[in-house]
């Protein structure tokens, strides 16, 4: 940390901190310094932070939405994202270029639109950070319980969170790179395992649409779900801050999401087809007890703790750099915090713990996975993939776009408010019946 900082004491309790002893100060100091390593990521850790990031839990319900949309509708949603999340990485990227010493998403906001601009994007993202963590304690819990064959939601949640916050204390995402990338293999060997027992056990007389017709709550909860799967967008200014190279950004994006893509569209797919409109809501689940379907659930145990360390990480850092920004100005000193491994240890471990207990609180209180999701990403995830950027590039870089792109910068605002409205009233819809008839 810089000078500012190193001034910094308790300075009500200053004599009682002069008379550490040596071995005391040697303990004490850890706990209160900066991690100076700060490592940078590079470009083939960066795709793999998209994908513990991104490729998640969304996979798992992707036979469910083609069972509320049908054939044609579905694969078209999901080819429109893969596009749009392109779109929205290079936009970012422009966006981060165009604010030199950008560390958080608000800074941009900022630089866009004053301090308007700055809280609409900490009041959207913040939310997003806080809801998702508990998304993903959910997700992890759910898996926990499967692959042990426990019925505890309880144990299994605290299970969980014991180990978030140990992993959790690892402050630089590249030097998660280990434990992300295994999350994403251990990912796509479920996926293997889930769509051979589908081919195998197909559902005798199930039955497929081209165009599903039924509950348009449902079908708009489904797209939400679709959009969640593709989203990260909240994380993308900390990741570029995290590389070696934040230049080729959107050359990883353009990499990791066809990749998802692939295996969205075949999990889909092949679930929809072999279970038809019975296909249950995450289809991991759906594939009994055997030895082979818990092994899948213990992998996916390991995709959801690497998504939930990466967003863990991610709002600790937002956390702590706003109160670090806001003692710097009471004390008017200098705030050099950039990365993640710029905090000092026993705030991380204060704020992460703070995190994972709300996770662990809510998450064992409304477990109700999809609807959650759909009702998260129709508040947040739209505004902070699509709405946002595209009101701050017209700002910052209205002059610079060519016509064609002003157009679609100013047609995606309004289109991308009025579907958050839609998908907000159908999620709280579907909560209220999900409370109602305490389906999970």
């Amino acid at each position: 940390m810089g000078d500012a900082h190193k001034e910094e004491g308790p300075s009500s309790t200053d004599a009682s901190w002069n008379n550490i002893s040596a071995p005391q100060e040697e303990l004490v100091e850890p706990l209160l310094a900066p991690d100076k390593r700060s490592r940078k990521g590079s470009w083939a850790i960066t795709i793999a932070t998209l994908l513990s990031l991104q490729l998640g839990w969304g996979l798992w319900l992707t036979p469910s939405d083609y069972a509320r949309l049908g054939w044609i509708p579905a694969t078209g949603v999901i080819a429109v994202l893969t596009l749009a999340t392109i779109y929205s990485g290079y936009l970012l990227l422009r966006l981060y270029n165009a604010v030199p010493g950008a560390v958080l998403f608000g800074d941009i906001g900022e630089a866009a639109a004053g301090s308007r601009g700055r809280s609409l994007v900490y009041f959207v993202v913040y939310s997003l950070d806080a809801t998702r963590c508990i998304i993903l304690h959910l997700a992890a819990t759910q898996s926990l319980q499967h692959a042990s064959d426990k019925s505890d939601c309880l144990v299994c949640g605290l299970i969980v969170g014991v180990i978030a916050i140990v992993l959790g204390q690892v402050r630089t995402l590249s030097e998660l790179g280990w434990f992300l990338t295994t999350g994403t293999l251990a990912q796509l060997f479920a996926l293997v395992v889930v769509v051979v027992k589908l081919f195998m056990s197909p559902l005798q007389g199930a039955s497929t649409e081209l165009v599903h017709t039924g509950d348009a709550a449902a079908s708009v909860v489904a797209i939400m779900n679709l959009i969640f799967a593709y989203g990260g967008q909240f994380a993308y200014v900390e990741i570029m801050n995290s590389m070696r190279q934040p230049g080729r950004f959107t050359s990883a994006v353009s990499t990791s999401t066809p990749v998802m893509s692939v295996a969205y569209l075949a999990l889909g797919a092949i679930g929809y087809w072999s279970q038809g409109m019975g296909v249950q809501e995450i289809i991991i689940f759906g594939t009994g007890y055997d030895t082979w379907s818990r092994i899948a659930a213990g992998a996916i145990l390991f995709q959801a703790l690497a998504q939930y360390l990466v967003n863990l990480n991610v709002w600790t850092h937002n956390v702590l750099t706003v109160l670090a920004r806001s003692r710097a100005k009471r004390t008017s000193s200098a705030c050099d915090v950039r990365h993640a491994g710029d905090h000092k240890r026993l705030p991380w471990l204060i704020a992460s713990v703070c995190i994972v207990g709300y996770s662990f609180g809510i998450s064992v209180t409304l477990p109700f996975f999809s609807t959650l999701v759909g009702l998260v990403t129709s508040v947040t995830y739209l505004t902070c993939a699509y709405t946002i950027p595209c009101w701050f590039t017209l700002r910052l870089l209205g002059d610079r776009v060519s016509r064609t792109e002003y157009w679609v910068l100013w047609g995606l605002i309004p289109l991308s408010i009025a579907f958050s409205l839609l998908g907000l009233g159908s999620s709280v819809w579907a909560l209220v019946n999900n409370l109602g008839g305490g389906a999970l």
